[in-house]
């Protein structure tokens, strides 16, 4: 077993004999934070079958033969708990929040939906009506429909372009046999991390833990790794919406896959020193000052064959968009000629170290965090955040900003609203 320091107490980490991989962290609170990560995004799955990662999400909480459909919920809610999913391009991921007494139960009922979903044709054509309907009130949202048309153009012909929920056409496709195959697939213990928060014996975790999950390491296929996004050309695209009520302006900029967690962190300060409250620059120019959009977002997506920095404006009625890229392009480039000022800089990693505060607040959002961490392969170097946030200084931004945010290398995208043509 490996230790990893964290200020506050010990998070360990181990290899199970069946592959599963294990995080956990002794925490004295009356509350228990399981997590399940399985290495299987919509990234691995067929494009054929678009969306079947997140219809097994779905189908995995329609219950198991020891939990019909509702008991696992019930079983939960009685104690008061909570539990959700969600599906990403890399991973999908299950908690559940319940109370100390309850921890054993939680974990067991967890695991024997998770390693053994009701996958059987009635149960999924009743979810595949729930989903079918969830991706219609998704395309009828201009903020998705924009985001779509923009993964498309940053990841051509790659994994990360097609939807999470899929297409119409693609759900279609799906049947039990082949929910049944992708979950043999990668539903197994040594494609899993579970993570541990809470004031569980740890010797006790490890026997349920071996109980719940069978399996032999050797007998079980990992998810393969997958290739690089190819690097593309920026673009401008303008896309008419009628269903928008005000424009949208996206900018993206392709980030290769990267090791250091530092780099990812060197990007959320830039991202803070743009958008992140009243006094960011081009918060207080577009927004306060001039009140040309609604309002303004950026932020770093990391995702393990490569990410994306991304930057979202909500026009105004009537402003111009080329007006707003203008003072975005010359924003970005100031970055790359001049370093950030000290106070600037200050103000960025406060708001960040607090974020991460708040973020590691309790039970449930330390295994989020840690399970996160885990999966992208930097738990170590995230126990250090404060640490190696500190480290950056305005030559170290303004390096990163020339590297990638150079405002011509930017994919765009103009929603407007408006009758199609």
């Amino acid at each position: 077993m490996s230790e990893l320091v964290y200020p506050n107490a010990p998070v360990h980490t181990i290899t199970l004999t069946n592959g599963l991989q294990v995080v956990y962290h002794y925490q004295p609170t009356a509350v228990v934070a399981i997590e399940f990560w399985v290495r299987a995004g919509a990234a691995v799955e067929p494009a054929v079958y678009n969306g079947l990662a997140h219809a097994l999400e779905h189908m995995v909480f329609r219950g198991s033969e020891q939990f019909p459909a509702g008991a696992f919920d019930r079983l939960i809610e009685q104690h008061g708990g909570l539990t959700n999913a969600a599906t990403s391009q890399d991973y999908a991921h299950y908690y559940v929040l319940t109370s100390l007494d309850h921890w054993r139960e939680s974990l067991m009922a967890l695991a024997d939906v998770l390693l053994r979903p009701d996958l059987a044709a009635e149960a999924w054509e009743q979810e595949q009506a729930v989903i079918a309907e969830e991706l219609r009130q998704a395309q009828d949202h201009p903020d998705w429909v924009g985001q779509q048309v923009i993964y498309q153009h940053c990841y051509p012909d790659h994994p990360y372009g097609r939807p999470i929920l899929g297409t119409d056409e693609t759900l279609a496709r799906i049947t039990p046999a082949v929910l049944q195959q992708f979950h043999r697939q990668y539903y197994h213990p040594g494609n899993m991390v579970v993570v541990v928060v809470g004031a569980v014996p740890w010797e006790q975790l490890l026997a349920v833990l071996e109980e719940v999950c069978p399996g032999s390491q050797e007998t079980q296929a990992t998810t393969p790794r997958l290739a690089a996004p190819p690097w593309v050309q920026p673009v401008y695209r303008q896309l008419v919406w009628p269903q928008a009520e005000q424009g949208r302006l996206w900018w993206v900029w392709q980030v290769p896959e990267t090791q250091d967690a530092a780099t990812g962190w060197g990007l959320d300060l830039l991202a803070a020193i743009l958008t992140g409250g009243r006094l960011a620059r081009l918060t207080q120019r577009l927004r306060e000052e001039w009140g040309w959009v609604q309002d303004i977002d950026a932020c770093y997506q990391h995702q393990l064959a490569g990410g994306h920095w991304q930057l979202t404006a909500w026009l105004n009625e009537g402003v111009c968009p080329e007006q707003v890229q203008e003072v975005i392009a010359a924003e970005m480039l100031a970055l790359q000629h001049h370093p950030v000022s000290p106070d600037e800089l200050r103000r960025a990693k406060r708001q960040l170290l607090h974020a991460y505060t708040f973020a590691m607040e309790t039970p449930q959002q330390m295994a989020q965090l840690y399970g996160y961490y885990h999966y992208v392969g930097w738990l170590e170097q995230g126990m250090q955040y404060r640490d190696r946030l500190s480290q950056f200084d305005p030559e170290s931004l303004q390096q990163l900003a020339c590297r990638y945010l150079h405002p011509e290398q930017a994919v765009r995208l103009w929603l407007q609203p408006g009758v199609a043509v």
